[in-house]
């Protein structure tokens, strides 16, 4: 495992912002999940009770990507034919993105967004592809709608954000020493509290910790983090993400470490193209069809 943040790191990336706390909708599921028994039909209930986020759950589950064959037409079926995990991951990022996405219509927090939700797609796609277990496909997808949330935090005070992180990549700089420079915090401390907060896993919250920080989270001595890590990763080069959000073709991360972030994966560069076909298979783009 990682080493834990600094308090003083903590408290510095904090200073002018505020973590938005869990909703109140998580801390009643995570109630009924401490059962011994959760109540598949109350967990649904509580879910249904905002018509919005139970709605657009439901678009996700019927979406092309999970591939479904029947149509799921509640959030109990979806409980009962999924998992409870699967959808209360779902139901999670829904409410972030509702949280810190409310009324803001600029060009980048729609990027963001849009990002995320790419990222997330094909880390979840990649750890199917692996044969990965269940409860890794549903970590990767919690981890690439997460990972960038603290951006949301540092660019709803500073419009300027997206400009002046597209001119220090431009120049060959880290995403965490832009953002110190001119922010004084940087959004994977950010980001790690939200995640703390909204009840991810500790795996899940040291990964966001330390994601721009590839010399350490290789180093960590849980497998499963360098995994998680390696998968974003993967999926962070394979979306485009440093494109999409700050029209940038070059990721000074992904130069200087894909080869030990593959090796973790036991992948090759040479196979990155069969991967992202599989990908376009499932009509999902990758930055093989932009080229």
């Amino acid at each position: 495992m990682t080493n834990a943040l600094d308090m003083a790191l903590i408290e510095k990336a904090l200073s002018g912002f505020t973590i938005p706390p869990r909703p109140e909708i998580l801390q009643h599921i995570q109630q009924q999940l401490a059962n011994n028994e959760p109540n598949i039909s109350r967990i649904a209930a509580l879910i249904n009770l905002d018509v919005g986020i139970a709605g657009f759950t439901l678009k996700v589950v019927n979406s092309a990507f999970f591939g479904l064959r029947k149509k799921i037409t509640s959030i109990e079926h979806a409980c009962k034919y999924l998992g409870l995990n699967r959808v209360i991951a779902l139901v999670r990022s829904i409410l972030l993105r509702f949280t810190l996405a409310e009324g803001r219509q600029d060009p980048f927090s729609q990027r963001l967004w849009s990002s995320a939700l790419h990222t997330a797609t094909i880390a979840m796609a990649l750890a199917k592809q692996f044969n990965l277990n269940q409860s890794v496909q549903d970590d990767c997808y919690s981890l690439g709608l997460f990972h960038n949330a603290g951006i949301a935090l540092i660019s709803e005070q500073a419009p300027q954000y997206a400009a002046v992180m597209q001119q220090g990549l431009q120049l060959g700089r880290g995403y965490s020493e832009i953002e110190e420079q001119h922010f004084q915090t940087c959004h994977e401390v950010l980001g790690y509290l939200i995640a703390q907060s909204w009840g991810l896993t500790s795996e899940l919250c040291n990964v966001i910790a330390y994601h721009h920080s590839p010399a350490l989270i290789l180093q960590s001595d849980s497998d499963y983090e360098q995994q998680l890590f390696a998968l974003l990763k993967l999926a962070e080069f394979l979306s485009g993400e440093s494109r999409l959000l700050y029209n940038v073709n070059v990721d000074p991360e992904w130069q200087n470490y894909s080869g030990a972030i593959l090796d973790v994966l036991e992948l090759d560069s040479l196979s990155l193209p069969d991967f992202a076909e599989l990908l376009h298979r499932q009509n999902i783009h990758t930055v093989y069809s932009l080229n």
